[in-house]
Formats: structure tokens, C-alpha cells, sequence
């Protein structure tokens, strides 16, 4: 995969999340709504899942099965974190909650386990490319 497609990908997927993170969205308003929660989950396993590609299949980066996924898994924590800390400083229609920030780091922690399930699988593949 080109790096340039890889890259198109890391800035349109995070750039996505943060703008759903901060947008004001007409809904109705959610406390503590499970399917939020599953919503923040699933959009964080995506995220660590596209960062994870990027670091280890764009041949720029060229890093190792590992340290693609340690990376991924930060940069996902350390941006759910921002997006919750910009949600309670720039807007006044968005709440930030540490249940939210939960739901995204076991989005993360979900993606690193399936792609430690598949690791030599995805290493396989690179190793044809």
C-alpha cells in the first residue's frame, strides 16, 4: 500500500473523529446512553486499526509489527484524551466524560488484541508486498 494512501487515510478518519467529537450535532442529549458508549468504542477500534496500517505497511515508516501497534494504541488514547479535554474547554453544546475516554481506550484495547490474534497473518501479507 502507498504511503500517500496510507496517510489519506490516518488524516481523513482522524480528522472525521474530531470533527464528530466536536461538531455540534442536533440530537437529542445523552448522559449515559450504551449505544454511545458502543459508538466510541467501535469509532477507536477503527482508529487504532487505520493508525496501525499506517505505521506498519507505509514503507516511509517502515516500523515493526510492535512498535506499529504500540504507536496506534497511544496516539488513540492520547487523542481520545484530547478530543474529551477539547469537548469541556471549546464547546458549550458537548460534555466531556471519562465514560466516553473509557469507551475509547477498550476500542483500542480490543483492536490491539485482534491484531496480535492475526499478527503473523498481517506480517504474512506485508512480507508479499
Amino acid at each position: 500500500m502507498g504511503h500517500r494512501y496510507l496517510l489519506t487515510q490516518v488524516i481523513g478518519y482522524t480528522s472525521l473523529i474530531a470533527w464528530v467529537s466536536l461538531a455540534k450535532i442536533d440530537t437529542y442529549s445523552i448522559n449515559f446512553n450504551l449505544s454511545d458508549k458502543i459508538a466510541h468504542l467501535l469509532a477507536y477500534f477503527i482508529f487504532t486499526i487505520v493508525w496501525f496500517m499506517f505505521f506498519f505497511f507505509s514503507k516511509k515508516r517502515n516500523k515493526n509489527f510492535g512498535k506499529s501497534l504500540w504507536y496506534a494504541s497511544v496516539i488513540g488514547f492520547l487523542f481520545g484524551l484530547l478530543m474529551e479535554v477539547l469537548q469541556a474547554l471549546l464547546t458549550s453544546y458537548r460534555s466531556s466524560e471519562w465514560f466516553d475516554a473509557l469507551a475509547n481506550t477498550t476500542g483500542i484495547i480490543f483492536a490491539a488484541f485482534l491484531l496480535k490474534l492475526v499478527e503473523n497473518k498481517i506480517i504474512r501479507v506485508k512480507e508479499k508486498l
